[in-house]
């Protein structure tokens, strides 16, 4: 069985990695498949909280139809950027994340729950997360 990672779009842009991340090509482009059911399971736990705090703060609903593929985009790179961010204890958000996989393991270290990871202290990095415009390097 395939899991499709959560945080699929920051690892197809090289910005990210994980040590469970396969890359699977498909018609539509690439994607990226998960190596393990426990770390997958983790890893949407997070984003689905993610979301949950984020979507307010962009104005949008959570509805596939008419939300905006950015908003998701936006909520993957910049939540993932905050939460090591906070983690790190660092004053500055950085640009990329080395492994996906231990940055999760680290926070459900520290925070036990996922629900209890203090998303409010990096809403504004995913709410300031700018797109990388197509063909930039």
């Amino acid at each position: 069985m395939e899991y499709k990672c959560p945080y699929s779009d920051t690892l197809v842009s090289t910005q990210f990695a994980c040590v469970l991340a396969t890359a699977v090509v498909r018609r539509g482009g690439s994607e990226v498949a998960c190596a393990s059911a426990t770390a997958h399971a983790r890893c949407s736990d997070l984003f689905q909280h993610m979301k949950q705090v984020a979507l307010p703060a962009f104005g949008v609903e959570d509805d596939l139809l008419s939300m905006p593929h950015s908003v998701l985009v936006k909520i993957q790179h910049g939540g993932l950027l905050g939460l090591q961010r906070v983690m790190d204890n660092a004053p500055a958000v950085g640009q990329t994340v080395a492994n996906i996989n231990d940055l999760m393991e680290r926070a459900q270290h520290r925070y036990g729950d996922y629900a209890t990871i203090p998303y409010s202290e990096f809403v504004q990095d995913m709410t300031a997360y700018k797109l990388r415009r197509r063909g930039a390097g």
